[in-house]
């Protein structure tokens, strides 16, 4: 939810709500709003009292969404992803953003709550090859400084890469898989249009053994956000067994761009494969919008 500006009279309802549920810290609030009259102290704390109240009421954003389990589990993927927007270092829209864009949140809790090998991944396009990579180290970095049995799923390399590893083709050709598919209700935010869809998000694709012309595939960012997301998480990546090809072509239409993920390396790799070419670990994860 974005942060409003603090209104001590009571005009914006989610607050004067949120003062009610915790009293204390609104006359924090009150108390900072007069000794210092500055905008960004009473929209900090505003933002400490939307947070406790998004722990009060953790489904709040997303009401429209009937079955309970389906809220459930969108709302622990968007704090998986609010972890991973922070290594990418932008900031994330709130689940109101893609509902005004036109994304039925409805429908994507019903398909969560049917099948728990779905994941909402909302994704940014445009960031570019350069934040990715970044990112992915940030993810590494922090890996390193968590508690873990020495198992974690990414590692820096002996020379300081990132472990997002980028064939040729891929990384010159990035603008050309970092785009939102056509058709797909996009957010607008810092920029960068947003989608939010479900991504199958299984060990291995659902589909396997086709070409790339048996799309739809996933996109690049919604992998590489999914794969952060799972890093956030805890969870396993996938990918360790399989290729899972990803939407858009390069090369004049001639190659495509493949996810695997090297588990030896601990590290994602995206290299790039003939378009006629198929074989029983190449599959397909086509997205829920």
């Amino acid at each position: 939810m974005d942060v409003k500006p603090f209104d001590r009279h009571g005009t914006n309802d989610r607050v004067e709500l949120i003062r009610a549920l915790f009293p204390d810290l609104a006359s924090e609030l009150d108390a900072a709003a007069t000794r210092h009259a500055a905008p960004s102290a009473a929209a900090s704390l505003d933002a400490r009292l939307d947070a406790a109240a998004a722990r009060l009421m953790p489904h709040a954003g997303f009401a429209d969404v009937a079955e309970t389990e389906g809220a459930r589990r969108a709302e622990q993927h968007f704090a998986s992803a609010r972890i991973a927007c922070g290594w990418l270092d932008i900031e994330m829209p709130e689940i109101e953003a893609f509902v005004d864009a036109g994304t039925d949140i409805g429908r994507l809790g019903s398909a969560l709550a049917a099948d728990r090998s779905l994941t909402a991944v909302p994704t940014p396009f445009g960031c570019g090859a350069a934040v990715w990579k970044t990112a992915f180290q940030r993810a590494a970095e922090a890996l390193a400084d968590a508690p873990h049995d020495g198992n974690a799923p990414l590692a820096i390399g002996s020379t300081g890469d990132s472990p997002l590893l980028l064939a040729t083709e891929a990384e010159r050709e990035f603008d050309a898989l970092d785009t939102p598919p056509p058709g797909i209700p996009a957010a607008r935010a810092q920029g960068r249009a947003w989608t939010l869809r479900l991504v199958p998000s299984g060990a291995r694709p659902p589909v396997l053994g086709l070409g790339f012309s048996h799309g739809p595939h996933v996109t690049l960012p919604e992998v590489l956000m999914l794969q952060l997301m799972l890093v956030a998480s805890g969870s396993p990546l996938f990918d360790a067994a399989s290729f899972t090809w990803l939407e858009g072509s390069l090369a004049g239409g001639r190659l495509a761009a493949r996810h695997v993920y090297d588990e030896s390396e601990r590290a994602i790799r995206i290299t790039c494969r003939e378009v006629g070419n198929q074989g029983p670990h190449l599959g397909a994860r086509a997205p829920l919008a």
